[in-house]
């Protein structure tokens, strides 16, 4: 009893989650913080809930308690910094870490009690984090180095699968003379503008990047040749339909800026780095035309 009193004490200061159950899994304790955190009062919980019943399966709640009973996660009988997943009277699934240890009376298992530390906010700002470092700020492609981890990824499954895969790179001409006669500014809203015209020609199962400057990647998976050169035309169309003001002006007084397409196709055992530099090289092809233009890799 006065090891009830005291958890229950506790519990009620406790910043956390805390949830205690009896031998057989009945809920004897549930605080103010566990309330708020699933949506059930206390009143409906103790003495008629399965503390089971509140994980997001049968199996994560029979793992739990055969890692109570083993020392893969501390002494046993006990948990500490377990990830798991509750489900609250709403339905929705709330990432937790437990910590939990067996509560004995005398030597005898009474139950346990458990400490829910809410992880919501804590994954929301690993995946911000996650996000911005594979993000290009100003036109919120992805960056270099994601192009470099998405295009292997992408050669593995294109050979594991016996799936084209193709890789359009370009650039655009005479974009320095927006920066020269317009100003950096100029130049950044010229950027953020092929970001857009990128992202609304993707399919959902493509991946576009910034490269680098004023040169962009985009990896088309399950996309053969052909096919690739059908988004390049979207691409175009777009860019040539849509441009900002500051482009149509400039094009009055200078060479107008075009986009210089190059597309290769992967061949099977081919480096990433080569498939890379055989669309660079046809981008550079490609910048011996006049206006928007798309040259194909051998």
């Amino acid at each position: 009893m006065a090891v009830n009193l005291i958890n229950n004490e506790l519990a009620l200061i406790c910043p956390d989650p805390v949830i205690g159950v009896d031998r057989a899994g009945i809920i004897t304790l549930f605080n103010p913080a566990a309330e708020r955190l699933l949506g059930y009062s206390s009143q409906e919980m103790v003495g008629q809930f399965q503390i089971s019943q509140l994980y997001e399966s049968p199996e994560s709640a029979r793992e739990i308690k055969r890692l109570m009973y083993s020392e893969e996660l501390g002494e046993k009988g006990q948990i500490i910094g377990h990830k798991a997943k509750l489900i609250s009277n709403s339905g929705t699934a709330i990432p937790i870490q437990l910590s939990a240890c067996i509560l004995l009376d005398q030597g005898e298992e009474t139950g346990s009690v458990g400490f829910f530390h809410d992880l919501t906010e804590r994954l929301a700002w690993e995946r911000s984090l996650k996000h911005l470092s594979v993000t290009d700020s100003l036109t919120g492609l992805f960056n270099q180095r994601h192009f470099h981890t998405v295009l292997g990824q992408e050669i593995e499954r294109s050979k594991r699968y016996k799936h084209a895969l193709s890789l359009v790179c370009f650039d655009l001409d005479n974009f320095k003379s927006v920066n020269d006669q317009l100003g950096h500014i100029e130049g950044d809203r010229a950027l953020r503008f092929i970001g857009e015209a990128i992202c609304r020609v993707l399919r959902l199962t493509d991946f576009g990047f910034r490269y680098g400057g004023d040169e962009f990647m985009i990896i088309l998976p399950e996309t053969s040749l052909q096919n690739a050169t059908h988004f390049t035309n979207r691409l175009i169309s777009y860019f040539n339909e849509n441009q900002p003001s500051n482009l149509i002006e400039l094009a009055q007084e200078t060479a107008p800026v075009a986009l210089s397409i190059g597309i290769a196709e992967y061949s099977d055992g081919e480096p990433p780095n080569v498939f890379t530099k055989r669309a660079d090289l046809a981008m550079y092809q490609a910048k011996k035309q006049v206006g928007c233009s798309t040259i194909l890799a051998d």
